[in-house]
Formats: C-alpha cells, structure tokens, sequence
C-alpha cells in the first residue's frame, strides 16, 4: 500500500500562514500511516488520540495487536471523544452554532492488521480507511484521496489505477497524480511524500532518493503521454488503428 501528500500545510496565526515541505504523512509503530487534510493542529491532534485508542486497546490485550475490526473500533471512538470536545462542547461555552464546524481534519489511514488479531509483531493484511471528522470510519478497497486536490486526484486515478499494481507502480502513479494536483491547486505544494505500508516489513516513509528510485523513468514517460501523445491523437495524427499497432494490440 502507497499513502502519499503534498507538504504544503495551513496555520493560523492570526492570519492564515502557509509552510512549505512539513510533514503531512505520521508513522505511528511499525503498523500504521496517516495523511491527513485540514488545519495541522487538527491533524495531529487527530492522530496522536488515534495512537493513544490504540495503545490503550493494545493494554487491554495484554500488548497484543489489534485486529482490523478492532483498530476500527478503536479509532471511531478516538474521533468521536475529540470531536465532542472541540465541536459539541466547544460550541456551546462559545454560544456559537456555527462551531460545531470548527474541528474537520480528515485522515487516510494505511495499517497492517495483526494476525488473528493475537500475536504482538506478527503481522497480516494490510487495510486501507478513510477516517472522518465525525467519527466514522470507511474502509477502501482500492484508492482513497482527501483534501483541496480531492477532485483532481480522482480524475486521474480513475483513469490510470489498476488493480494488483506493484508497489512501484503505485508509487510513481502516486508521484505523477500529486505533482499533476500541484500545478493546479493553491492549497497544495512543497515536496512530494510517500510512505509504503508492507506486510513483511510493516510501515516506512521513503527518502527522496527512494522516491526517485521508484518513478524513475516512468513519470517522465507520462508527462510524454500527456503533453506530447495525446495532442496528436487530437490533432487526428496518431488513429485507433495506429494506437492498437504501437501497443501491440
């Protein structure tokens, strides 16, 4: 599993303040990694009570891991505690209705399940959700994006997003869709980050020589396909039968 984000991030002091290259991706363990979308302060705080339900669960299992049902559980309840106090309670000591908004960060959440949900360390599957402000939890079974680039990211993983991708597929479809939101959308800019979530080797954030690694020539054979390939099939000088013959079809 691939979770990737931009590291533009929004603050607020007094004004709304923009930082280049900050983290957007936190590795909790060796089993979980968040990317979250919305104000920073809201992100972590969602995050750091996420790991905190799990390490409570994980006290009542005498530190054994948690199962998927139960890391569900577990983070519905994280959401749900903090959203009470920071949208609910909040909005009435202020007296002000429209608070109930004031806490909305949204996370992606790419975790390894433990086996069986019964031996510390071993690990199973790896589970992909969407956690949301409210507390809900959804389960995805192929590709998930939050935040400002929401929509323009879909538009392209819709198209390109296979199946069984390899990780180093998925890595640089990853890369390519990032750097495609970036040129459009204001909100999102800096580097871009990947972490891998594995099975075998639990979860890691790749350094940008692992990056390049990984994309190496495929992204810019991409930029080929969509700022060279494409205007000439628009341009009628590459047909259908011409495509099925340069792709051996």
């Amino acid at each position: 599993m691939v979770i990737a984000a931009d590291s533009q991030q929004e603050f607020g002091r007094g004004v709304s303040v923009k930082r280049l290259n900050t983290g957007k991706i936190y590795l909790v363990g060796d089993r979980f990694a968040f990317a979250g979308a919305g104000v920073s302060a809201h992100i972590e705080k969602a995050v750091d009570a996420i790991a905190m339900g799990i390490r409570e669960g994980k006290k009542h299992k005498a530190g054994a891991d948690l199962s998927e049902d139960e890391c569900v559980s577990a983070m519905e309840r994280s959401m749900l505690a903090i959203y009470k106090v920071y949208n609910i309670e909040r909005a009435k000591f202020l007296g002000d209705p429209k608070e109930k908004e004031f806490f909305s960060p949204i996370l992606i959440v790419g975790c390894v399940e433990a086996t069986n949900g019964q031996t510390k360390g071993k690990l199973g599957n790896h589970c992909l959700f969407i956690v949301h402000s409210e507390g809900v939890v959804e389960k995805i079974s192929d590709y998930a994006t939050a935040g400002s680039g929401a929509a323009y990211a879909e538009l392209h993983l819709k198209n390109s997003y296979v199946k069984g991708m390899k990780v180093q597929e998925a890595t640089a479809l990853a890369y390519y869709v990032i750097e495609e939101v970036k040129s459009i959308d204001v909100n999102c800019g800096g580097d871009t980050r990947i972490a891998i979530v594995c099975p075998e080797n639990g979860v890691k954030e790749l350094s940008k020589d692992d990056i390049g690694g990984f994309t190496g020539n495929i992204v810019p054979a991409l930029n080929v396909v969509s700022k060279e390939f494409i205007p000439r099939v628009l341009r009628g000088e590459i047909d259908v039968s011409r495509l099925r013959e340069l792709l051996g079809k």
